[in-house]
């Protein structure tokens, strides 16, 4: 982004340079020029040169400041893609799985299942950051990061967040032994966002 906006801010600046040399050429030129004007064919280049930069000073400046703003804005961006941390990429019956650059392997790959795609809640959460939990006597997976608790039991659509119940569309489900959770659902309870390509069959979670 900003290698494109100083091109266009470059061409910018030299087609200025263009029109404001191609007038002064027209102008000292002109034959019907009045003697001693700034349109006389015998101004002295010196004069032409201080014309053109006593014109161009400004835009100069506008220029710079605006190099300074983009490069201000690319640090901004910069700084922000750092503190929110990497994305987590998953694709639908493949085991591979990335957390930002790096690959990882998951035991079972995600599915979908009644238009809802599944994916493994431990590789989610330690992805995103939270601690999580598995209580074997209510069959319940949780969250927790920050202050926040989500606890999701298996085969239900009622949730729990920080002991506040809360009904969702689709309920975790174990697969071979790894529990699997909606992604949109969970995603959202934590924070983040979900982008979902259709072509690559692939989901992408933004923290």
């Amino acid at each position: 982004m900003y290698k494109k906006t100083m091109l266009i801010i470059s061409l910018s600046f030299y087609m200025a340079i263009i029109l404001l040399t191609s007038f002064m050429g027209t102008a000292v030129g002109s034959p019907n020029a009045q003697p001693g004007s700034q349109e006389d064919p015998l101004v002295t280049r010196s004069y032409v040169d201080r014309y053109i930069n006593e014109r161009m000073a400004p835009l100069e400046s506008a220029v710079q400041n605006l190099t300074n703003q983009v490069a201000q804005l690319e640090e901004k961006i910069n700084n922000l893609s750092e503190n929110l941390g990497p994305s987590v990429r998953l694709t639908i019956d493949n085991r591979t799985a990335y957390i930002g650059v790096a690959a990882h392997t998951l035991d079972v790959a995600p599915f979908i299942v009644d238009g809802r795609t599944m994916v493994p809640f431990r590789f989610i959460g330690e992805a995103l950051g939270a601690e999580v939990d598995w209580d074997p006597a209510t069959r319940t997976v949780a969250y927790v990061i920050g202050n926040t608790r989500i606890a999701i039991p298996i085969g239900s659509t009622t949730i729990m967040v920080n002991s506040q119940p809360r009904v969702v569309d689709a309920s975790a489900s174990l697969v071979d032994g790894v529990t699997f959770v909606p992604v949109r659902m969970v995603s959202e309870q934590l924070g983040a966002r979900v982008n979902w390509n259709p072509i690559t069959r692939q989901v992408t979670i933004l923290p």
